[in-house]
């Protein structure tokens, strides 16, 4: 017992950390990111009912269908935008961002020109650049990009970070009047933005994103102000404030993505429209304020192309990324992470809290427990995640409590089966006493292993069991099985049969072994019979009990036999040992059980058992149903009823089953409409009306002559089914 507990230990002690080891190895692989990211993305969009307005600095200003509709297709002419500008200028913002791209020059260079000259109007103009690949393009050794210098104050391995060796950078005239700021984005795996790089390599320098750029120009700080430590955060000494940003070993962000209701918007047609309206007038104070504040400007109709997957949706404007990471910078708004060592302990003590159940408590409570707890922790990660931002990791915490579990439950079967055996090895006993005889004989201890013997094979069903089932109480039940199956076992002994087992309801039998004898394909048929007619005593006995369902007094077994060689022996553990059979032979007599359905009979038997039992004794009346081939076999096989014992068929019986043989004569000389008739005779004297050989044959020979076999056909019907 002490070495037994001891084990026990040892697994939970092995089992925690192994499983810990293996779920955070999970979380490092691409499919451990893509689960965790799914259960993220889940997170924003069931808090979004509850989120909290975005930063009031941030404005979108989105180019939507109305704008369009009423500016003309995109492109627009640059003196659209240099008309917002020039307008702008009348009510400075803190800063003004086109997530847009100019770096193609116009067809028109006065459209440029314009542009320009209204940017150069406003230091907070800040226009896009993209670190790309540019065949025939030499690496970009500028230390400008635009106005905007490099940042140099970085401390940590730069490899990472997001860039390339060439960018795509506005036209000079542009460039030149204005700000420069990266609107690289790169997605995740799964094509989903959850992470914005605030810094960009081009070629041989660093400069600040679209949303760093913006921050730096509402402080009115330059590059110079900026200290970045790789893998920590970004420090900005701005005028107003200090400023410390968390990021990645790229430089990255993970943006704390808010509904786009909780932004202020304004559409691009209607700003430009108010401006002009209300040109030397007070802004209305209805309308969203511009003094101060942070313009984003981008597309948002759903037929441009700056659209793209975000834990919102897979369709959302990709200027809300922009905006939601400067909001995120602007309110402090970050998401948080656990601190690592608290986490593993808290999921140590809560895999523990699993594991008790599991292993010592009752079925129930060893599912409801753990699945209670694996509930509160998915609960309380949502539930922080949407009060406080907090990003407790859910796919590997889960697949350890299941890994965990699922270790604990196997352990638990292992030790309840030793258990089983143990108990099985001291009380046991075999099946048949025939084999306990067998083997006080010998004087042999029973090994593993077998021989190979003529015998035959016995299965028996009841037809609808699952009914029954459904009828009767579990106690009922047992008691009615109880009683059929001690009266079909002891016709099964009396007639020289060894039971191997009970399936449920099934019985399974043979004949000749362990005691060989020659008549045992006749015993198997003379027991058959016999448990056929004392199954209808059964049911009269039961039917005058008076307190069994209707559907018991219709109880019904189908059985099959065959005959051959089959092996037989002492088969299983060192511990528990079985006297039971197998082969070819077992496989087709547990066929000819379960195809008797298919005939409308309930004992049907091979061709080589009816040879053996005639040989031995001809007292009993068969009726050749069918040669067949079997599922799982290839060699056809001659199928029989077992009628009845001949000194005790009716004369009409008799009859059924003259015309029944004629009917099969015509049937395998394709003569189908003359098969028909004589199974249409047969079918009228044939004692079960409900289903029966006779209106088998009828259908087969309906289906038989639409769909005819080939000329040679040598009257084997495959089956279908088992």
């Amino acid at each position: 017992m002490r070495k037994r507990k001891f084990g026990s230990l040892r697994f939970e002690c092995l089992l925690l950390p192994m499983v810990l080891l293996l779920a955070l190895g999970f979380d490092r692989t691409p499919l451990g990111q893509d689960l965790e990211n799914l259960t993220l993305d889940w997170r924003f969009q069931l808090r979004a009912w509850s989120d909290p307005p975005a930063a009031p600095q941030v404005l979108v200003v989105g180019i939507d269908e109305d704008a369009l509709a009423k500016l003309g297709r995109w492109p627009w002419q640059r003196e659209v935008h240099a008309q917002l500008m020039t307008l702008l200028s009348a009510r400075p913002p803190a800063a003004v961002a086109f997530d847009l791209l100019f770096t193609e020059p116009s067809p028109d260079p006065a459209q440029d020109q314009k542009f320009g000259d209204a940017l150069v109007q406003t230091t907070a103009s800040i226009t896009a650049a993209a670190a790309e690949t540019l065949e025939n393009e030499p690496k970009f050794e500028a230390y400008y990009a635009g106005n905007t210098k490099a940042i140099t104050n970085i401390q940590g391995d730069q490899s990472r970070l997001i860039g390339r060796d060439t960018g795509l950078l506005p036209v000079p005239i542009i460039g030149e009047s204005s700000h420069t700021g990266f609107v690289n984005s790169p997605p995740g795996s799964d094509g989903v933005r959850r992470q914005i790089p605030l810094i960009v390599r081009c070629g041989s320098h660093v400069f600040p994103s679209l949303v760093l750029q913006a921050l730096l120009t509402r402080e009115g700080v330059e590059t110079d102000a900026v200290t970045v430590a790789l893998g920590n955060s970004i420090h900005i000494q701005g005028t107003k404030q200090k400023w410390t940003i968390p990021i990645d070993a790229a430089g990255q962000m993970t943006v704390n993505y808010r509904h786009p209701s909780t932004f202020k918007a304004f559409p691009y047609a209607g700003l430009l429209s108010c401006l002009a309206e209300f040109q030397g007038k007070e802004w209305p104070a209805n309308y969203p304020p511009i003094t101060d504040q942070i313009l984003f400007i981008g597309q948002t109709a759903a037929g441009l192309s700056d659209l793209g997957p975000t834990p919102h949706g897979p369709q959302n404007p990709l200027v809300l990324t922009h905006a939601n990471a400067l909001s995120n910078i602007l309110s402090g708004d970050y998401i948080k992470k656990p601190d690592f060592g608290q986490l593993i302990g808290v999921w140590a003590l809560m895999a523990l809290l699993t594991i008790v159940p599991v292993r010592f408590g009752p079925i129930w409570l060893a599912v409801l427990v753990p699945t209670l707890i694996v509930g509160a922790y998915v609960y309380t990660a949502f539930h922080h995640f949407r009060i406080e931002s907090l990003h407790l990791p859910v796919a590997w915490p889960v697949l350890g409590f299941l890994l965990v579990e699922g270790g604990s439950i196997l352990h638990r079967l292992v030790i309840e089966q030793r258990a089983k055996g143990r108990i099985k090895g001291m009380f046991g006993t075999f099946v048949s006493p025939q084999v306990v005889e067998q083997m006080i004989a010998s004087g042999e201890e029973p090994k593993l292993g077998g021989h190979q013997a003529e015998i035959t094979a016995f299965f028996s069903d009841i037809a609808g069991f699952s009914s029954f089932s459904e009828k009767l109480t579990p106690e009922r039940l047992v008691a009615l099985m109880n009683d059929y199956l001690t009266e079909m076992t002891d016709i099964l002994h009396d007639n020289g049969g060894t039971l191997d087992k009970f399936i449920g309801d099934a019985i399974v039998g043979m004949f000749g072994a362990p005691l060989a004898f020659a008549g045992h394909a006749h015993s198997a048929c003379r027991a058959a019979l016999l448990m056929q007619k004392r199954q209808l005593e059964l049911r009269e006995k039961w039917r005058h009990e008076g307190n069994w369902p209707d559907i018991v007094f219709e109880m019904k077994t189908r059985i099959g036999l065959n005959s051959g060689q089959a092996i037989i022996g002492n088969m299983g553990s060192r511990r528990r040992l079985n006297y039971t059979m197998m082969g070819d032979t077992v496989n087709l007599a547990a066929r000819s059980e379960s195809g008797a359905k298919s005939y409308g009979v309930y004992s049907m038997i091979t061709g080589e058992t009816k040879a053996l039992a005639q040989k031995h004794l001809d007292d009993i009346t068969y009726r050749f149903l069918d040669r067949i081939v079997v599922k799982g076999r290839s060699q056809p096989a001659e199928v029989f009823e077992l009628v009845g014992f001949t000194k005790e068929i009716s004369a009409e019986t008799e009859e059924c089953l003259h015309f029944f043989e004629k009917g099969i004569a015509a049937y395998q000389s394709q003569q189908w409409d003359v098969a028909k008739a004589l199974f249409g005779r047969s079918a009228k004297r044939e004692i079960h009306q409900d289903g029966n050989p006779s209106l088998v044959m009828i259908d087969r020979c309906e289906v038989m002559k639409i769909h005819p076999p080939p000329a040679d056909w040598n009257g084997v019907y495959v089956m279908k089914t088992k």
